[in-house]
């Protein structure tokens, strides 16, 4: 894992962004922008008495404007709750798979990582909806059906595919991005073996430029046991931090800089 470690007197860690980036980074095979631009989109609520709502159809089914007048029941389907990929889910488009999901706590990361995998089965396309009430100059109105309305954003078709969407956050999350990963039929096991191969985050290489004695710290703890040295040691007891090394901790070795490495 290509990341550099941020060693300082109170922190031992890797950016999560960046591990993230280097994950879909490993594994794009192609950008996939009408994927990213649904997943901003299904996060806003969508119903007829609000201002925006997400229609979807099948890649084939254009959505006009007449389609999605407030009048027309029999219109494309409309995305009605906040979690739209759920509901994406639901209409058979596709599955979410769980590709790893680690918090800061017990991992070197600086805040939480999510990765998921989203398998688009058949194809599909989405737009979005502005409505407006101009009977009303000054206020929306509580009840009432909109007498105008725009489709303001058609991202374009979301194709069948593997993707996988990365986010980060301890308590809320934040996109990293989206990337197409290959076919439909694309392991999920093997991706969350690659993740956990190429960008390990649970353990902790410490390395003397010196005397190459080295230690091995795991799940984010800051106690080194020895590798090749003489006797463990604990990060929270070293000083003289230069922003990316501490002293060696071996007898004799006062010269000796350790630095340390995730993954």
């Amino acid at each position: 894992m290509d990341v550099a470690t941020r060693v300082d007197r109170h922190t031992l860690s890797v950016d999560a962004r960046d591990t993230v980036t280097e994950i879909l980074n490993s594994v794009r095979v192609a950008d996939a922008p009408a994927l990213t631009s649904v997943l901003r989109l299904t996060r806003q609520s969508g119903a007829y008495d609000t201002d925006t709502s997400l229609f979807v159809a099948d890649a084939l089914t254009k959505i006009g404007h007449e389609d999605v007048s407030p009048a027309d029941a029999d219109g494309p389907v409309c995305l009605a709750v906040a979690d739209g990929m759920r509901e994406l889910e639901k209409l058979g488009y596709l599955t979410v798979h769980d590709l790893a999901d680690e918090t800061s706590t017990g991992r070197y990361l600086d805040e939480g990582r999510i990765l998921t995998a989203i398998r688009v089965h058949r194809a599909f396309h989405t737009v979005e909806v502005v409505y407006r009430w101009r009977r009303y100059r000054w206020r929306r109105p509580l009840i009432g059906q909109a007498d105008g309305w725009d489709i303001v954003n058609d991202p374009g078709v979301v194709w069948p595919g593997m993707y996988v969407h990365g986010t980060v956050g301890d308590y809320r999350s934040r996109d990293v991005g989206v990337v197409y990963a290959g076919p439909p039929n694309l392991d999920t096991d093997a991706l969350i073996y690659a993740i956990r191969d190429e960008s390990d985050v649970s353990t902790c290489h410490a390395v003397c430029d010196t005397c190459g004695a080295d230690w091995y710290a795991h799940d984010g703890s800051w106690t080194f046991r020895a590798d090749r040295a003489h006797a463990d040691f604990a990060f929270g007891d070293a000083r003289r931090h230069d922003g990316a090394t501490v002293p060696c901790p071996e007898p004799l070795r006062v010269a000796g800089r350790v630095a340390f490495t995730v993954g």
